[in-house]
């Protein structure tokens, strides 16, 4: 079985004993990783490597302190692990037919920095796919093509985390658009993430430790409306070329579900 890291905040002790019983009844045993706790963290701490404002906008210090708890964990993946990793967040439900792939890692392309292996989003969102690289069993892996937001599941190797440690500088956008999001992501050109289809897992629990520190939107602030037109600039800018990919390279658009 893979070996599995989970991210946990001390004071969700309520998630980690469901996802405890979820992984363990499954034949997953895993390590717990303390997660940075925002209003616990100096903000020197939580910014070393992270600029306040981005294409997305302000960055929350929830976003900050996610990001410092995963690039943690990448750090302490390069340096001790051989073999890739699963890393979940500690409301992921992980489907029958995943921990069934999860038995061995043989299956992972050699060269292959990560794999998302999540459903994110509403059940109406469409990602873009390449075409297929491999099948394993009813599953196939494809690059992602276009944003698939979330890092609630994801495979990653000793090489990618050691990649993602260097990239780890200025960064100016949350964690799972650093990964997982070519609109606004520097790195994702070369990281070239992987997407797992159909998804082995999703998350579960709506009471977000990060949403929290989120600002809300206001029609009545000038300031506000500028953000949500930034945002939707960077959220269109490369349809052109992911056009091109659907019309013109066999990429295809997909409803990412998760398997039985």
């Amino acid at each position: 079985m893979i070996k599995c890291f989970v991210i946990n905040l001390d004071h969700r002790k309520d998630r980690l004993k469901r996802i405890k019983k979820h992984l363990n009844s499954n034949g997953l045993n895993f390590t717990r990783i303390q997660a940075v706790n925002a209003l616990e963290t100096s903000s020197k701490t939580l910014t070393k490597n992270i600029v306040k404002y981005g294409p997305l906008g302000k960055i929350s210090i929830g976003d900050m302190a996610c990001f410092q708890s995963h690039l943690m964990l990448w750090k302490k993946i390069y340096k001790t692990e051989k073999k890739p990793v699963l890393v979940l967040e500690d409301d992921a439900y992980i489907s029958k037919g995943g921990f069934e792939l999860l038995k061995n890692t043989n299956w992972i392309p050699k060269n292959a920095k990560i794999i998302k292996c999540e459903r994110f989003g509403n059940k109406q969102h469409r990602v873009l796919l390449s075409p297929k690289l491999k099948s394993i069993g009813g599953f196939n892996l494809h690059y992602l093509m276009s944003k698939h937001s979330g890092t609630g599941g994801y495979i990653i190797t000793p090489n990618g985390a050691k990649y993602l440690v260097e990239k780890s500088i200025n960064v100016d956008v949350p964690v799972d658009h650093f990964l997982f999001n070519p609109n606004n992501s520097r790195i994702f050109k070369n990281l070239m993430p992987l997407q797992l289809y159909p998804a082995i897992c999703e998350q579960i629990d709506n009471s977000s430790d990060i949403h929290i520190h989120r600002e809300d939107f206001s029609y009545l602030s000038l300031s506000d409306i500028f953000r949500e037109f930034k945002r939707g600039y960077y959220e269109v800018k490369f349809l052109p070329k992911q056009l091109f990919q659907f019309l013109f390279m066999k990429c295809k658009l997909k409803k990412i579900r998760v398997s039985k």
